[in-house]
């Protein structure tokens, strides 16, 4: 909470405001609904989008993946995807939720870019393809 309590902010803006108008213009509603709906065609992403909705919980690698992918590969902007994972999280906490998501989306100024590649991670976490389709 401290970090919510020293940035109040954060769960509506930019940490670091060199990023406003990042990615706003260019949000795109049928990647949003693909993203959530877990139809992206990339399997561990939808395979973790499926099990979140299944059961309100995944581990914090695939939200990190989850947040990455939709900040860099989808070029989505922070704020609307936060917001539906926070009411998809059973354990949300704004804050943690939000300094998190910032840091994976990159738009903190302070931290290098996470970006989190769902090939790798099926490659690492799911190599015979168990639970990813």
């Amino acid at each position: 909470m401290q970090k919510l309590h020293d940035e109040p902010d954060m769960e509506k803006r930019n940490l670091a405001r060199a990023y406003d108008g990042l990615r706003e213009g260019d949000f795109k509603n049928e990647y949003f609904t693909a993203w959530k709906d877990g139809q992206t065609g990339f399997p561990m992403v939808d395979a973790c989008m499926r099990a979140l909705h299944k059961s309100g919980w995944i581990n914090f690698r695939m939200r990190a993946m989850l947040v990455s992918f939709a900040s860099y590969d989808l070029w989505l902007h922070w704020r609307p995807t936060s917001l539906y994972l926070a009411r998809q999280f059973l354990d949300y906490e704004p804050g943690i939720h939000y300094p998190q998501f910032q840091m994976q989306s990159g738009t903190t100024g302070m931290n290098t870019f996470r970006v989190y590649s769902p090939t790798k991670q099926v490659q690492d976490h799911d190599p015979q393809v168990r639970n990813t389709f």
